[in-house]
């Protein structure tokens, strides 16, 4: 017992019960308030809208890229190969490298046809 409910049983008045809802009112208001810490301390995440494929767009975009520039880009480092493989000149093989680079070029214009 505290000092005020002991005090109060000895006078005998009856306000022993009143200290104690004043306990149990004082211990709410300190969970209201704990629950509004709490609130504040947690951070708010909103709900990712795709569930989370984004990024395996991002990747597979990423890999695409990396593969056909590669390809288009180190076309040079294989043009011994192919006139060996073809049986063609340096020229020819230089003809094709162009053209795969014109139609992966030429070929992002055309969505701007096509609607």
């Amino acid at each position: 017992m505290s000092d005020t409910e002991s005090s109060a049983v000895a006078s005998g008045d009856g306000s022993a019960n009143e200290g104690k809802k004043a306990a149990a009112k004082t211990q709410e208001n300190a969970s209201e308030d704990s629950d509004d810490e709490l609130d504040d301390e947690v951070p708010i995440v909103p709900a990712v809208p795709d569930g989370g494929w984004g990024w395996m767009v991002v990747l597979g975009t990423f890999m695409i890229h990396v593969i056909c520039d590669g390809i288009a880009y180190s076309f040079g480092v294989f043009v011994e190969d192919f006139v060996e493989y073809f049986q063609c000149s340096k020229s020819a093989v230089g003809g094709l490298g162009s053209l795969m680079l014109g139609v992966t070029w030429g070929s992002g214009n055309i969505h701007l046809f096509v609607s």
